[in-house]
Parts: structure tokens; sequence; C-alpha cells
């Protein structure tokens, strides 16, 4: 993708721009084409690929003499290999009419490639008498994680919120000086810690690079080798680093192998809607239907009897638009609005003609839910304003949006913000509204981009407190919308939305960042707002909201001519 800036793109973040060159002129094309091994559909990654890379691990070498040779995804240990993770057609997403089943997101992947991932080794007994092994595989994804490195902490366990997982235990008796090829099946996910007994596809595998240890003791009184170990409770990683800080080593030293997280890096989701992914609706991709959030004077649905997109600020408040009557029209989300095909997901605003008026639009959710990665979406929003600098009524939106929101912590000072159901759901979000920020005008010829958190304010000792601006670092941060935590970002002329442009999130345990045609314009921090620790799908629309429209939307007129947002590209790593 090629990245630049347009004349009328004013950004705040000091990243340096070209203006006169046209942002992302093509649309991306897969670089890795060729698999490696196509049962387990892995690519290879050149051998220099993190040279400029800092990879996170527990540990930096293995430390068991019995075992040899191991290859914790069966391959070659020194090579960098990657799955991609494909949403077959063959994969079952819903039971009936009522209840949805997403694909489950794991490796080796359930639907196509139908058997076990194998970590194989060499185990060798070198005593005088034969002897028992018990031996278990562990792996933890370390892209997005609290460390359980020797900069572990040990007072908070924040470590349990890791994604790791571990195969069953295996026993071996060998006799003496036997050395034998042993190969253990294990899954990465889905719901490794059982959070989800009756509905595991709701823990997808984290995106991310993960690393592998092999546990093997004589004995199998150990906690890490109970066969009904407490994943939920216990994080083996962590377990064996503490016994190496604390206890130098005694129960765990010279008993473990290990591969760092170069060899194997997991990538939930590389969309080019080219077929290979199941683009049948509402399957992967769910198209939304039916009535939007009641929006105030949009609330009976009656709207200026108006279809023009010519008009000035004046003619709104004084003239014709003003005195023009009121009348009832088709307002909210409509599946018709939405449609997906090679070319991407296209969300197509509808035009309105005497007779046939409408302020309807489309929305769409990618169904398999994240906790933390790095997203990235490539597309062409609708264009937002009249060609004499007022708007249509078009804002644009993309979420993560949590999942199942939890209870609302009613010990918490805020626990009185809520949305219009009384729920707290954690959204981290791009938002592109009517206006320049910062200007006490009505409207003008621009539009602007914010990120945000909404937290509900669900650490009340965040620094940023509600109706407070703060100046964070590089960036104004402010909840002069009390329920998130907001950084306003460039303003947008016209021309913006005649390009496509690449949008960026990487959320973090303690952070996130936004990014937007490759340059960071946002952090916000864990000290700024309470960072999402919860699944959460993406969801992007087009709506004709009353947020960022100055809650003016049943007089803003009808659309003369059809627009359209096209999204052609999705990645999650």
């Amino acid at each position: 993708m090629v990245y630049a800036c347009l004349a009328l793109l004013t950004f705040t973040s000091g990243c340096k721009r070209k203006p006169e060159v046209t942002i992302d002129i093509a649309r991306p094309k897969p670089t890795l084409t060729e698999y490696f091994d196509k049962k387990y559909l892995l690519y290879k990654l050149p051998a220099d690929y993190y040279n400029k890379s800092f990879l996170n691990r527990s540990f930096d070498k293995s430390t068991d003499s019995s075992v040899t040779e191991f290859k914790p995804i069966g391959f070659d240990p020194s090579l960098n290999l990657q799955y991609t993770h494909i949403y077959s057609s063959q994969c079952p997403y819903h039971l009936d009419t009522t209840y949805w089943k997403y694909a489950e997101v794991c490796f080796p992947n359930t639907c196509i490639t139908k058997d076990s991932a194998y970590a194989m080794f060499r185990l060798k007994n070198t005593s005088p008498q034969s002897k028992t092994y018990n031996t278990r595989l562990f792996y933890q994804n370390t892209t997005y994680w609290y460390p359980t490195n020797d900069s572990i902490n040990l007072s908070a366990p924040d470590y349990l919120d890791n994604y790791y997982g571990a195969s069953l235990v295996f026993s071996f008796t060998l006799k003496p000086n036997q050395d034998t090829l042993i190969s253990l099946p294990y899954n990465i996910g889905p719901d490794p810690k059982r959070e989800f007994p009756l509905e595991s596809y709701k823990s997808a595998a984290r995106p991310g690079n993960y690393e592998f240890m092999l546990l093997t003791l004589s004995g199998n009184d150990d906690v890490l080798m109970d066969k009904n170990i407490n994943l939920q409770k216990l994080n083996p990683f962590a377990e064996v680093q503490k016994d190496l800080l604390q206890n130098g080593g005694k129960k765990y030293y010279g008993h473990f192998s290990y591969t760092g997280p170069h060899h194997f890096k997991f990538v939930a989701l590389d969309e080019y809607f080219d077929g290979k992914n199941d683009l049948t609706p509402n399957h992967l991709y769910v198209i939304k239907d039916g009535k939007e959030k009641k929006l105030c004077d949009t609330c009976t649905n009656t709207f200026r009897a108006v279809i023009n997109e010519s008009w000035k600020v004046d003619e709104f408040f004084k003239g014709f638009i003003s005195k023009t009557a009121f009348i009832h029209a088709d307002y909210g989300i409509k599946k018709e609005n939405t449609t997906i095909s090679n070319n991407g997901v296209t969300i197509t605003i509808p035009a309105s003609k005497t007779g046939d008026y409408k302020k309807t639009w489309g929305e769409f959710i990618f169904g398999p839910s994240i906790k933390y990665g790095h997203l990235t979406v490539r597309a062409k929003f609708a264009q937002m304003m009249n060609g004499t600098g007022t708007p249509n009524g078009i804002i644009h939106n993309l979420w993560l949006y949590q999942r199942d929101p939890d209870p609302v912590d009613t010990t918490n000072p805020y626990s009185h913000i809520g949305n219009s159901l009384g729920k707290q759901p954690y959204e981290i979000d791009f938002e592109i509204w009517n206006s320049e920020y910062g200007i006490n005008t009505m409207w003008d010829d621009s539009a602007f981009i914010n990120f945000s958190i909404v937290d509900y304010m669900r650490d009340a000792n965040v620094t940023v407190k509600p109706g407070e601006k703060k100046r964070m670092g590089k960036y104004e941060a402010n909840r002069l919308n009390t329920r998130q935590l907001n950084i306003p970002g460039g303003n947008l002329g016209r021309d913006y939305f005649n390009s496509f442009h690449t949008y960026e999130l990487y959320w973090y345990p303690d952070h996130v960042r936004f990014l937007v045609d490759g340059c960071e314009e946002a952090i916000i921090t864990k000290d700024m707002a309470k960072i999402p620790d919860k699944y959460a799908f993406l969801w992007i629309g087009s709506p004709l909201y009353q947020d960022g429209t100055y809650y003016s939307q049943s007089s803003i007129p009808f659309l003369l001519r059809s627009k359209q947002t096209v999204v052609d590209y999705i990645k999650i790593e």
C-alpha cells in the first residue's frame, strides 16, 4: 500500500506527509501465495523477517537434557512460519434460525485440516534404570501479553489474562539408555482455559506470535501435570518463571524445552474478498438489519420534505428548508443496503425521490470476536459534505464493540454512566463527524476524525475525568462526552472521501494505538482510560445519526444521489 496525504487532509500528529500525492492508490495483494505445508495451511516467512523486530519471550533457552529435536509444530524450529486462518464454507455457522455459531478460530483449522497439531521430540533415558516420564506441551501468545519473563509482576497476576493453553498429559516408560521419537497432539484454541465450555468458539485464538514449552517430569504429582489443571487460575509460563526467580529453578530447571515466538505467527484474518474466505452473507460477515436507536428529533421518523445537495447554511436556518413541512420517511439500517462481493463490502446510503423518501443506510460486523490484536481496514468512506460545504447527514463509524457486556459494578462511583440499555459495553472507535473540530460554528466545509475508547469510567482512577480536557503527552485528550476518552484527530476536506484510506489500531492490554495511512494519530494508555479487556467484534457503518450532525438530522435534506462506502481489505494479526 502507498501512503501519503491529500491537500485537504490536515492531521495534528506531526506525521510527515506529502500533500501532492494521492493516498493508497492500489488495493493490496497477497504477498504469501504458496503454502510451505498445505495440510496445516502454513506459510514460510523470510529468514530475516524478524531481524528488525523485538519479540517478547519468557525464556532464552531449553534446559532439558533428556529431550532433543524439539519441534513444537513438527517442523524445524528455526523456521519462521505463519498460519492465516481460512473461514471455509465447510464450517458450521448456525445451528438453527435463532442461534448462530461462528467459526472456531484456532490452529489447526477444524474445518479444513480436521486433525490436531503434533509436537515432535526425541526423549532419551540416560539413567541405568527404567524410567517413566510425564510430558505436556504448553503454548502462549507473547505479542499481546502481560510479561512472564524475568520482568514478571508477581504481586499482580495480570498474566492470567494472557492467551495460553496446554496439551493433555502423556506418559512414556523408557528402558535404560532407550530413546524414542514422540509425537504429541494438541491444538491452539479455541477456549484453552475453558472459559466458555458450551460455546468454545467465543474464545478465538489470539492473533500474534506464540512460544512453546515442553515440560518433562518423572513424577505426576506436580500442579502442571494435573490432568484437571485450572488454567483460569494458573499460567504455566508464570509458574516456571516464579520457580526460577524464587526457588532457583529447583522444580522445573532442567526439565523444560523451549522454542521462542519467531517460529509461529497466527493471523486471524487476511481478507482480500477473493473468495478464499466464505463471503455468504450472515456467515462470516453479518449484515445488520432493523431500526436503529431513537435519535431525539427523529423518534417519529419525520423529516423536512427537501431533496437537495446544494443548500447553504442560511437556507437551513432562515430559508426554504426551515419553512418546508415535515413528512414521514423510512429510517434505519436496511440489510438491502449492504452487499458483499469480490469488490469488498459495499454500504449504500440510498437517494430519495418525491414520494419515496428514505434515510436508510447499511452496517455490517465481522462475526468472530477478538481480544487484542492489530486491526487493519482499508476503506473509502462515502462523501459527507455537499459542494456548498454543508453536511449531507452521513457520518462514519469503525468500531470494536464488546460482544458480551459485563454486569455493571455498582461500587464504582460512575456506575450511573451507561448506554440506553443501562449497560457499559466497551468500544474502541474511529468516528468521522461533521464540522471542523474546535470551531464554534454549526457547520463548515470540513469534517473531523475522532479516536476514542468508550469505557464508561469503569476505572474511576483514570487521570482524565468527565468534563475534563488534558494534554497527555503529545495528544489532547478529553471526556467532554462522559462515557468515553477522546483524542480529536485531523480535519478532513471533501477530497479526503474521494480516496481509499487505511485505518489501523494496535490493541494491547495496556494501551491502544490509532493510525491513519501509516501515521500514528493517537495513543490511549491505561492511565487515560480503562483499556478494554473483553472480546469485541468489528463493526463498520455509515449511518445517518444525530451524533456528529449537531442533532439536526430531521431537517438535513434527503440525498439527491446515492452514496457508497466500500471496504475492500481487512486484516487481524
